[in-house]
């Protein structure tokens, strides 16, 4: 009896470790390549696949020395402006040495042979998080989180804060602190962006000459890193 209930307890344990596999819903289209184009459509980097299921395998290569330095002069930028380029102060956050070659991986593309582009995946803890970020913060805000995939030729740990701010036509400052907790390794990183707060603001509309809109913004944004694939992701498919 004792040994059937331990194995119970194993056998739940690993249905629930299964579980954590990361995956598309509705996934629609076949299995393909994940893929980051930093460098543009021709010189690919491929950090996984996606099953025909829409479940997700990353293997991200150790490092981008596969790429010619030409190449890599093209997209790769220095970390300040890769992870603080949002502060008023980026220039003047890190040190020379701590200054290191980066690469914001933008979004994760789904790609095959035949058709290099056929979709993005957005990395977010609340599907009402991607219209604000296809809309470049146009739309209201949610509190919640989204992942950015950042490239690093050394270690980084850095702790410190931020602000980020701007005044519109209509003389309202936009202000959002920016809190970072950051241990990034060399190599790939998750990059998470939490959204703890919002304030509503009137803002010219987007929409309309001469008109105003009430729209909320993130007031307060927590930033941290880890080298594994964020837990309780949601993984939304937009599909060309």
């Amino acid at each position: 009896m004792k040994n059937s209930f331990l194995f119970f307890i194993f056998l739940s344990f690993q249905m629930g470790f299964a579980q954590t596999k990361p995956s598309v819903d509705n996934y629609p289209l076949k299995a393909m390549d994940l893929v980051l184009y930093s460098f543009g459509v021709s010189n690919p980097i491929y950090i996984g696949t996606i099953s025909d299921s829409g479940e997700l395998e990353f293997d991200f290569p150790k490092n981008l020395n596969s790429f010619s330095k030409k190449i890599k002069s093209y997209s790769m930028s220095d970390a300040a402006f890769t992870l603080f380029s949002k502060c008023d102060n980026s220039n003047g956050i890190l040190s020379k040495n701590e200054n290191m070659p980066a690469l914001n991986g933008d979004y994760i593309a789904l790609g095959a042979k035949d058709n290099p582009n056929l979709g993005l995946l957005y990395m977010v803890t609340d599907k009402n998080i991607v219209p604000w970020l296809e809309s470049y913060g146009n739309t209201n805000a949610v509190l919640g989180s989204y992942f950015e995939v950042i490239y690093m030729e050394s270690d980084l740990n850095y702790q410190g804060e931020c602000t980020s701010s701007f005044s519109n036509a209509n003389n309202d400052t936009v202000e959002t602190i920016y809190t970072f907790n950051l241990q990034l390794n060399a190599g790939f990183n998750f990059v998470e962006y939490k959204i703890e707060s919002i304030v509503e603001h009137v803002m010219p509309s987007a929409y309309e000459e001469n008109a105003v809109e009430k729209i909320d913004k993130p007031s307060k944004i927590t930033v941290t890193s880890t080298q594994a694939v964020p837990p309780k992701t949601m993984w939304i498919g937009k599909y060309y």
